[in-house]
């Protein structure tokens, strides 16, 4: 039972980072036959956790190729509600655009202090980076080193998104996170390259050294 639900569990995350596979896409990442990927996704279709669309090809079969279902994607920590977004919404209409950026610029404050107390100076900025993965993964970020083996070049990606909703209405949270980076990673050549508030499959960022 452990084993099924890590790997379900698995599938799920796969269909997060990913967007879209088909059963060889998944079979690829995971260490299981074809035929297990098949049972899974008959079990997570069942649950409407995940949608499928037949894609056909110049030559062979058509290829399924597999994506979360909104119901899916809820298995996600998201950490904001629409009376949030409401709320922002009265402070803009009442009390102007700077109320909401000194919002932002409060709580990216306050995120400098907890991030100081897990990413330490001293270290190297390849460890600081590491260690800043580590902390958006335990706030939902679903984040991930990414090693690409170059001595100049750094990257880290985040496949979710906790607070979309006021991302998608506002620029600031996003000015302010590439700030905090900036801060607690000790350099300014941090650069977002792509921004899932913007539609990208991620918020991806690139680190020079």
């Amino acid at each position: 039972m452990v084993k099924e639900m890590s790997t379900r569990q698995a599938v799920l995350e796969l269909l997060k980072k990913k967007k879209e596979l088909s059963v060889s896409g998944l079979k690829e990442h995971l260490d299981i036959t074809e035929m297990a990927v098949r049972k899974h996704l008959v079990k997570l279709e069942g649950e409407h956790l995940i949608t499928s669309r037949t894609v056909r090809q110049p030559m062979g079969r058509p290829v399924i190729f597999y994506s979360l279902s909104k119901e899916g994607e809820k298995m996600f920590p998201n950490n904001y509600d629409t009376i949030i977004v409401e709320i922002l919404r009265d402070v803009h209409d009442s009390m102007g655009e700077e109320a909401i950026d000194k919002l932002f610029e409060n709580r990216e404050q306050r995120m400098r202090k907890k991030y100081g107390r897990r990413i330490y100076q001293e270290d190297s900025l390849e460890q600081k980076v590491k260690d800043l993965v580590d902390v958006q993964n335990e706030s939902g970020y679903m984040a991930e080193f990414i090693d690409h083996h170059d001595e100049n070049t750094l990257s880290f990606a985040q496949y979710n998104c906790p607070i979309k909703a006021i991302a998608d209405q506002y620029d600031k949270p996003c000015q302010c996170e590439l700030q905090l980076f900036k801060d607690v990673l000790g350099t300014d050549q941090v650069e977002r390259v792509e921004c899932i508030a913007k539609g990208g499959n991620s918020c991806k960022y690139t680190i020079t050294k």
